[in-house]
C-alpha cells in the first residue's frame, strides 16, 4: 500500500469503531511550555487523561505530524530514524483499555494491511502480566514470541516533564536473518535493524508530576503510536524507510543535484540526512519556526546546518536545500495542502540561512581543521572547549555539529569547557544588559495580582501593609529614605510583559513619596520602590496612591500600538511573524519579531500606513477575563515562553488583533494619535527589531527631523528645497577628488616598492623585505606586499604601521617559497602578533597580525628576519 492509502485505511478503521477523527495538531504545541515540538500523537490529548470534568470525546484517532531531535546523530545511519515523521494513533480516555487496543491493533496489522503473522513478534513491560494474558489467550500468540523488556524499552512517557504515562506493548516486524547483527540471540529489543518496531500500544495508567512522582489516573487510557514511514516500509516490502514512496522521490532528487553522489555509505548517509532534514525544515518553518540561536529556532538551525554540511559530502557547495524543499512539497503537498501555501516563504528562509552559513563555512572549516591539528600536535584527545565555543559564536557551528565533525576526524570535544565559555559569555551579556539586573517582572503577562486595580482607577485610597529597607522589614521610614512598600490595593502597574511600570506619588497624612519603580514580587505581592520626599510613612497608615497620568497614557498609547504593529506585520509579511520581545515605555516602543530578511522601504511604509489607518478608524479596544482554553480557541495569540494561568486577560481590537495581555491599553485606537517607525534592524539571525513612537512622540520625532534638515542646509550652504541636488553635486566632487588621490597614491606606492626592493635582505635563496610605513591603512599595506611579491621572486615581505596605539602587520610569502621551504605567512603572523601584544593568522601565502603595543613595531619587523633565518636553519 502507498502512504496515502495507509493514512486513509487507518482512520477509516478506527472511525468504524467509534473514534472521533481529529486533525493533526501543529508541530508547535499550544499551551505546553515543557515541549519544543509535538513529539507524539498523544500530545494534543494530554489534558484529557488527567481531566476531572467532561471531555469532548472518549475515543479519538489521528495522523499527527511529529518532530524529534533526540536521535539526530542516528538519522541517516539507520533504516528507521527520522526527525520529522507522521504518527498514526488511536486513543481512549477512560473508555476501552488493553483488551480492545490489542485486539484492534492485531486485526488492523494482519487483516487490513496483511502483514505476515509469522514475521511478527511482541514485547511487553516486564511486570505487565495482563498484556501477556491478552496476547496469548485472546490473540493466540505463542509465549516464545513474546519478550518481556524493562522500563527503558516498554514504559512510555510522559511527553515532556509531566503528564500521563504507563506500560506499553509493541508489535515488531522481522526483516529477516540477513538484516542486522546476525547473532543467534537477536530478538526484539536488539539495537540492530532486523526487528522493526511497527506499533507501540501505550496504556497510560499514571500521572507524573514535576517531581517525577507517579499517581493513578482517574481515566486509564490507551495511547498508540505507529510511524507511517515504518508501516510503509514493511507494507511496501522495502528494506529502509528511505525506499518508501514517502522518501525515495526526495532521495532521488538529492542524488540528481549532487555532482559527487556515489553508492558508498558516506554518500548514502548524506542523501538520507538531507531528505529527512528537508522534510523537518519544510513543515517547521512553514509553521513559523525560524532558524535562530534559541529554543525551537536553534533546533531548526541545527537541522538545517547539519544538512548543509552533509551536502559537502556530495560535492554540493552552493545553496541547495531550498530546491529540495520544492520536492518535499511535491511529495507531501497532497496530504498537507498547507505546505503548498508557504512554499515560497519557506524556500526563501532556507536559502537565506544556507547562504549565511556558507559565507562562514569555508573559514569555519579551516579554523576547525587548525583546531584539530593543534589538538593532535599537543597530543590532546579533544578540541578545547574555548575553541568549540569560538566555532559556535563566530562561525555559527552548533556544538553538536562540531562533535560530529570531530568524531569523523577521530577526536573528541571538551563539552564542559564549551559550557563554561558559554556561561561566561552569558554572564558578560547580563552585566552589559539592563535585562540582566535583578529586577522581578510579571512572569504571567496575561494575568495580574488581584490587588491591582489600575485598569479602572488611577487614584485610590489604600493602606501600607509592608515596608522594607535593604531587605529587612521595618515599621516606619523618614524623609530622604528609599524603601519598598506594599499596599492593600494599588493602581500602579508593575513592570511586566515588556511594559515598564507606572510611576507617581503616594500621599499620607503627613508625608509625600515618589514612586520610581513598581515590580511584581510573586503571588499577590506588588512592591513599590519609593523615595520619601517629605514627612514619615508608617506601617498600617492610610494613604492615597496616585499614578502619573501622562506617563500612564503615553505608555498605553505605545502598548496598544505594539498590538496594531504585530497584527500589521503578520498580515503583510505572513503568519510566521511572531513576537520575540518588546519594550513599551512612555517615550517609545520597541518590537522584536521573527522574520528572515530586512523590511524594504515599501514594506515599512505599508506597515506604518496600516497601523495609522487602524488608529484613524478609532476602533474600541476591548478587554475581558476568560478561561485560557476558550481564549486560545477564539484565536488569541499567546507568546512562547510566557506562563499563563487558567484565567487570562484578552485584549481585542475588532477585526484586527486578539492577544493575551495583562498590560494597560487605550480605550479606543484613536487615542494613540499617530504612529511612526523610527528604525528597523536585525538583532539576530531571523529576528528583526522595529522601534517606533506614537502621539506626541511622533510630533517630537518629526520636529527633530525638520531641525536636522535645517542644520544640514546651513552646513552645506544649500537651501532646504535643493538639498538632494546639492548633496549629489558635493558627492560627485568628493568622488572626483578621491579618484585623484588614488592616482597619486598609486604613484607613491610604485616609488615605495622600488625603494623596498633595493633594501631586500637575502637569507639563503629567500629575499626578505621589511618596512614600517607611516600613516598607512590595511589596504595600502596589502597593496605594497602584493606588488613587492610580484616584482621580487622568492621573497618574504613584512610591512607594518603603528597608529592610534594599534599595530597592523601584513606578511606576504611568494608561492615559490611556500613550495620549496617551510616558511608560512601564518606562522610568521602568529609569532609577530605575540610581540606586539595581540595575535595573528591567515593563509600560507598571506597573513595579518595586530596588537596594542605600538612601541614594538620595529622589534617585530626585526624579529621577522630572524624567524625566516631560523626556519631556513
Amino acid at each position: 500500500m502507498k502512504a496515502d492509502e495507509l493514512r486513509k485505511v487507518f482512520l477509516d478503521f478506527f472511525k468504524e469503531r467509534g473514534h472521533t477523527i481529529v486533525p493533526s495538531a501543529s508541530l508547535v504545541p499550544e499551551g505546553d511550555p515543557t515541549l519544543l515540538f509535538n513529539v507524539a500523537g498523544m500530545v494534543q490529548f494530554k489534558q484529557f487523561y488527567a481531566a476531572k470534568g467532561p471531555i469532548p470525546f472518549v475515543r479519538a484517532a489521528s495522523v499527527q505530524k511529529c518532530l524529534r531531535a533526540t536521535d539526530l546523530e542516528e538519522v541517516g545511519k539507520t533504516i528507521k530514524h527520522h526527525t520529522f515523521f507522521e504518527m498514526l494513533g488511536n486513543f481512549s480516555f477512560g473508555d476501552y483499555f488493553k483488551e480492545e487496543a490489542i485486539e484492534w491493533a492485531w486485526e488492523f496489522i494482519t487483516d487490513v494491511v496483511r502483514l505476515s503473522r509469522e514475521r511478527l513478534s511482541i514485547t511487553i513491560y516486564e511486570e505487565d502480566d495482563e498484556s501477556e494474558r491478552i496476547w496469548t489467550e485472546r490473540i493466540g500468540i505463542e509465549k516464545s514470541r513474546i519478550y518481556r523488556l524493562g522500563k527503558e524499552d516498554n514504559f512510555w512517557g510522559p511527553a515532556g516533564l509531566t503528564g500521563a504515562c504507563g506500560p506499553c506493548t509493541e508489535i515488531h516486524f522481522d526483516l529477516g536473518e540477513d538484516v542486522g547483527c546476525g547473532r543467534d540471540t537477536c530478538s526484539p529489543g536488539c539495537d540492530c535493524d532486523r526487528f522493526v518496531e511497527v506499533w507501540n500500544l501505550v496504556f497510560p495508567q499514571f500521572y507524573q508530576d514535576e517531581q517525577g512522582k507517579l499517581s493513578p489516573l482517574e481515566r486509564k487510557g490507551v495511547d498508540t503510536g505507529m510511524g507511517l514511514e515504518r508501516l510503509a516500509m514493511v507494507c511496501q516490502g522495502v528494506r529502509s524507510t528511505y525506499e518508501t514512496d514517502l522518501l525515495k522521490p526526495i532521495c532521488d532528487f538529492v542524488r540528481d543535484i549532487a555532482p559527487e553522489a556515489k553508492h558508498d555509505e558516506r554518500s548514502e548517509v548524506a542523501v538520507r540526512v538531507i531528505a529527512d532534514h528537508s522534510r523537518a525544515l519544510c513543515f517547521a518553518i512553514g509553521e513559523g519556526v525560524l532558524p535562530s540561536n534559541e529554543g525551537r529556532g536553534y533546533v531548526i538551525r541545527r537541522i538545517l546546518r547539519r544538512a548543509v554540511l552533509k551536502g559537502l559530502d556530495l560535492g554540493i557547495e552552493e545553496p541547495f536545500l531550498y530546491k529540495v524543499i520544492g520536492k518535499v512539497i511535491d511529495v507531501m503537498g497532497k496530504a498537507y495542502p498547507e505546505i503548498t501555501t508557504t512554499a515560497e516563504k519557506v524556500a526563501l528562509i532556507v536559502k537565506s540561512d544556507e547562504e549565511r552559513f556558507q559565507r562562514t563555512l569555508s573559514r569555519g572549516m579551516a579554523i576547525f581543521k587548525q583546531m584539530v591539528d593543534g589538538a593532535r600536535a599537543g597530543r590532546s584527545k579533544e578540541i578545547a572547549g574555548e575553541d568549540v565555543f569560538k566555532l559556535y559564536d563566530t562561525y555559527g557551528f552548533p556544538v553538536e555539529i562540531t562533535q560530529e565533525l570531530a568524531k569523523s576526524y577521530g577526536i573528541g570535544v571538551d563539552i564542559d569547557g564549551f559550557r563554561k565559555a558559554m556561561d561566561d559569555q552569558r554572564e558578560r551579556a547580563r552585566e552589559r544588559s539592563r535585562i540582566g539586573k535583578e529586577v522581578d517582572v510579571l512572569e504571567d503577562m496575561a494575568t495580574v495580582p488581584e490587588n491591582f486595580v489600575g485598569y479602572d482607577m488611577l487614584e485610590v485610597p489604600t493602606v501600607i501593609t509592608k515596608i522594607r529597607s535593604e531587605g529587612k522589614e521595618i515599621d516606619q521610614a523618614s524623609e530622604g529614605e528609599k524603601v519598598s512598600i506594599e499596599l492593600e490595593r494599588t493602581p500602579f502597574y508593575p513592570e511586566g510583559g515588556g511594559q515598564v511600570s507606572d510611576v507617581g506619588t503616594i500621599i499620607g497624612t503627613e508625608s509625600k513619596s515618589s514612586v520610581t519603580h513598581v515590580k511584581w514580587a510573586g503571588g499577590s505581592r506588588i512592591e513599590h520602590h519609593v523615595r520619601i520626599d517629605s514627612g514619615r510613612i508608617r506601617l498600617g497608615e492610610g494613604v492615597v496612591a496616585k499614578v502619573d497620568i501622562e506617563h500612564r497614557k503615553a505608555t498605553q498609547r505605545n502598548h496598544t500600538a505594539t498590538h496594531l504593529l504585530h497584527a500589521a506585520l503578520r498580515s503583510l509579511l505572513g503568519g510566521h511573524v511572531r513576537q520575540a520581545g518588546s519594550l513599551v515605555a512612555p517615550d517609545r516602543l520597541r518590537f522584536d519579531f521573527t522574520h528572515y530578511e530586512p523590511l524594504s522601504d515599501e514594506e515599512i511604509i505599508a506597515v506604518e500606513e496600516r497601523v495609522n489607518r487602524r488608529i484613524l478608524d478609532n476602533i474600541p479596544v476591548k478587554t475581558a477575563i476568560e478561561p485560557f482554553e476558550s481564549a486560545r480557541a477564539k484565536g488569541a495569540i499567546a507568546l512562547f515562553g510566557e506562563k499563563y494561568g487558567q484565567k487570562v486577560r484578552v485584549v481585542e481590537i475588532e477585526d484586527t488583533s486578539c492577544e493575551l495581555c495583562g498590560g494597560t491599553h487605550v480605550s479606543r485606537t484613536g487615542d494613540i494619535g499617530s504612529f511612526r517607525i523610527v528604525s528597523e534592524s536585525g538583532i539576530a539571525a531571523g529576528v528583526r527589531r522595529i522601534e517606533a513612537v506614537t502621539g506626541l512622540g511622533t510630533v517630537n520625532f518629526m520636529r527633530a527631523v525638520t531641525q536636522r534638515l535645517e542644520h544640514i542646509s546651513e552646513i552645506l550652504r544649500v537651501p532646504e528645497r535643493d538639498l538632494e541636488e546639492g548633496a549629489r553635486k558635493i558627492l560627485a566632487k568628493v568622488a572626483d577628488l578621491e579618484k585623484q588621490v588614488r592616482k597619486l597614491r598609486q604613484r607613491l606606492v610604485a616609488i615605495e616598492v622600488e625603494e623596498m626592493i633595493k633594501q631586500a635582505h637575502k637569507v639563503g635563496s629567500v629575499e626578505i623585505v621589511t618596512k614600517a610605513i607611516d600613516d598607512a591603512d590595511v589596504d595600502l599595506l596589502k597593496d605594497l606586499a602584493d606588488r613587492v611579491r610580484q616584482k621580487l621572486r622568492c621573497s618574504v615581505v613584512v610591512v607594518g604601521t603603528a597608529a592610534a596605539g594599534r599595530v597592523i602587520i601584513i606578511i606576504g610569502v611568494d608561492d615559490e617559497v611556500v613550495k620549496t621551504t617551510s616558511i608560512r605567512a601564518s606562522t610568521i603572523a602568529k609569532r609577530l602578533g605575540e610581540i606586539v601584544g595581540g595575535r595573528g593568522g591567515g593563509r600560507d601565502t598571506f597573513a595579518q597580525a595586530g596588537g596594542k603595543d605600538a612601541t614594538k613595531l620595529e622589534a617585530a619587523l626585526a624579529r621577522a628576519k630572524e624567524i625566516v633565518g631560523e626556519i631556513l636553519g
